[in-house]
Parts: C-alpha cells; sequence; structure tokens
C-alpha cells in the first residue's frame, strides 16, 4: 500500500470509480498541486514516521515502566504478605505462650486456694475446739456459780427463817409482855 496520500486518493478513486473522467481530474490536479502533494506527502510520511517511532518508543518507555511498577508492587505486596506472616506467626507463639503461663497461674492459684482452705478449716477447726473448751469450761462455771449461788441463797432462806423465828418469838414475847402490863395496870 502506498504511503503518500495523493497516491492513495488516486488508487481509491481508481478502484471505487470505474468513470475516466476522474483520471483526468487528478492528472491536472497533479500537474497544478503535483510538487508541493508530493513534498506534503513526503512530509507527511516523515512525520508519520516520527511520530509512529515516538509512540513505540513511548509505547516501550510505558511497557518498561508498568513492568518496573509491577514488580515493584509484587515485591510490596510479598513482603508485606512475609510481614503478615511472620506478625501472625509472632502472635501465634505469643499466644501460645500466654495460654500456658495463664494456665501456670491458674494452677498456681487452685494450689493458693486449696492451701488457704486447707489452712482456713485448721482454723475454724481450731476455733470451734477453742469455743467447745471454752464453752465446757463455761459451762463448769456456771454450774460451779449456780451452786455457790443456791447454797448461798439456802443459806440466807434458813438465817432469814431464823430471824422470822425469832421475830414471831420476840413478837410473841412482846405481845405477853404487853398483856401482862396490861393485867398489873388494872
Amino acid at each position: 500500500m502506498p504511503r503518500n496520500a495523493a497516491a492513495q486518493a488516486k488508487q481509491k478513486n481508481q478502484s471505487s470509480d470505474p468513470n475516466p473522467h476522474d483520471d483526468d481530474v487528478d492528472k491536472i490536479r497533479d500537474i497544478i498541486f503535483g510538487g508541493q502533494m508530493r513534498e506534503y506527502a513526503s512530509r507527511f510520511d516523515q512525520l508519520e514516521e516520527r511520530i509512529g517511532k515516538t509512540i513505540d518508543g513511548l509505547k516501550k518507555g510505558f511497557e518498561a515502566r508498568f513492568d518496573k511498577l509491577e514488580r515493584s508492587v509484587e515485591n510490596r505486596l510479598q513482603q508485606i504478605g512475609e510481614r503478615v506472616s511472620s506478625e501472625r506467626e509472632e502472635r501465634k507463639s505469643s499466644l501460645t505462650t500466654t495460654r500456658g503461663q495463664l494456665r501456670d497461674l491458674e494452677k498456681a492459684l487452685k494450689k493458693q486456694l486449696a492451701e488457704t482452705d486447707k489452712r482456713l478449716a485448721a482454723e475454724v477447726e481450731e476455733v470451734y475446739g477453742t469455743l467447745e473448751e471454752g464453752k465446757e469450761e463455761l459451762s463448769e462455771v456456771i454450774e460451779k456459780s449456780r451452786a455457790e449461788i443456791s447454797k448461798a441463797l439456802e443459806t440466807e432462806m434458813a438465817r432469814l427463817e431464823r430471824h422470822k423465828l425469832a421475830s414471831k418469838d420476840l413478837a410473841q414475847l412482846f405481845l405477853e409482855f404487853s398483856r401482862n402490863l396490861k393485867q398489873d395496870g388494872k
């Protein structure tokens, strides 16, 4: 396929229009504008070639940049993936360690609670024993005090009884004395 515009137009006209008058018009046009058209066609061809080379260069540059950018993004994604994987492993390890520490702490706390329960049970038993002893001692003291109070009360009642008898006797004596006085005074 010819590169210049005039040749293309001529070929197009020949293939599409079988009319011979068109060929004459093309010849006249070629005579009048032929030199300029060839010069323009040559310039257009050079410009088209330069633009094609520039586009090819830009295309190659962009492809190289895109390839470089793609590799950079892939490397960065790989680094991020490795970092995420590493952090995941660290967290998993840390979680395992923390779980182990919590289990150990739980065992230690259970052991401490068991020891505290035993100690409290022993102390409660000791307090109950002390209270029982105190209760027995208090019962003995109360019984002894009751016996002493009963004895003192009986003694006091006997004394009051004697005193009452003595008062009756004295009253009887005064009564007889007053009668005797009455009889003597009459």
